[in-house]
């Protein structure tokens, strides 16, 4: 769990945080923008994560700890990779299934121009797991799409343009999500306030991979302006692998044969049946990010025959409009392409 709790040092907060780790049965927990001072984390820690193991970057802050980790030694074994003052990466070992997962907790700062470190930390990162599952959680401070936000502008700022450029150099996708679809909630003395997304859990093809069964959880606001985050894996101590479904449909897409042309120009060592074993192996999360990039097939589907029907109505009140005519050859093409996918892959 990632919660944003705009200070710890309050002791209704610090029972509210115990409180959300005991009805979840969390066994790891990340405080943001915790307040605390250096000199008193041990205090605070004590009385929140009792007999968890913790961290903080508080060393690196100017004013106040901004992260702060307590996990659970029964369950895991974690490593610091690196940290900043706007981030934490680590190393998670589950003891039971001897799991490796890649955790990155983030509390980025308000300002964008700020905020480039954090995204350049977070790329360069993504270079030693891209192959590795990574999750990537907490409050990046930013929008990432026009529909995060419920009231305001309606165009892409220079700080979501830079997270969203981040967000695809890094190959990080939104988890699924459950719960509130607004994070944050601007809570002015008077007048209605800005409802945003600006917490996330971002995972990359790797992390779906292994843990196909995770998903989000984005719970009520409580004594915070923002929603405690919850990260839920059902299956994480398991040892049941992942079956490999190959859908059919994925062959026509321009990815798939780039895909496999630059598996089967490696070179590797041994007997040929070895060597395809291992190329058609390192294959498989390839194909599985083309799948994904496809998104949710039947949504599609439904959403562009309801566009095309939206673009049919006035080209059939102005039929000399060439532009509207052009929508409607492309909205089509998109259209046919969508539905054929969806026939294949229900196939």
């Amino acid at each position: 769990m990632t919660w944003n709790v705009r200070g710890l040092n309050r002791p209704l907060k610090q029972s509210e945080v115990r409180s959300i780790v005991a009805d979840n049965k969390l066994d790891m927990c990340a405080i943001l923008d915790s307040h605390v001072d250096v000199s008193k984390l041990a205090k605070v820690c004590k009385y929140v994560f009792r007999n968890w193991c913790w961290t903080s970057n508080g060393g690196l802050c100017s004013r106040g700890t901004r992260i702060i980790l307590g996990w659970n030694p029964v369950m895991f074994d974690v490593m610091v990779l690196f940290q900043s003052d706007q981030l934490i990466h680590t190393q998670v070992i589950f003891k039971d299934s001897k799991k490796v997962l890649f955790c990155s907790f983030v509390y980025a700062e308000n300002k964008y121009q700020d905020r480039r470190l954090l995204w350049d930390d977070l790329c360069k990162h993504k270079v030693f797991c891209h192959d590795k599952p990574w999750v990537v959680m907490g409050d990046f401070n930013s929008a990432l799409k026009i529909e995060d936000s419920l009231f305001g502008s309606s165009n892409h700022s220079i700080g979501m343009r830079e997270f969203d450029a981040c967000v695809q150099q890094a190959e990080l996708f939104d988890i699924q999500a459950h719960g509130l679809q607004c994070s944050w909630s601007q809570k002015p003395k008077s007048g209605v306030g800005l409802l945003k997304k600006i917490d996330r859990i971002l995972g990359n093809v790797s992390f779906i991979d292994q843990f196909s069964d995770a998903f989000a959880m984005f719970h009520p606001f409580r004594v915070s302006d923002h929603t405690p985050c919850i990260l839920r894996m059902m299956n994480s101590y398991g040892n049941q692998p992942r079956p490999f479904k190959f859908p059919n449909f994925i062959v026509r897409k321009p990815e798939f044969k780039e895909s496999v042309q630059h598996e089967w120009m490696k070179t590797v060592e041994g007997v040929t049946m070895l060597s395809i074993v291992k190329k058609m192996r390192n294959l498989k999360p390839r194909l599985r990010k083309i799948l994904f990039n496809q998104g949710n097939l039947h949504d599609r589907v439904n959403e562009l025959r309801k566009t095309l029907d939206d673009i049919q109505v006035p080209v059939d009140q102005d039929p000399l409009d060439f532009r509207l005519r052009q929508m409607e050859t492309q909205c089509l093409q998109e259209f046919q392409s969508a539905a054929y996918d969806e026939e294949c892959f229900l196939k």
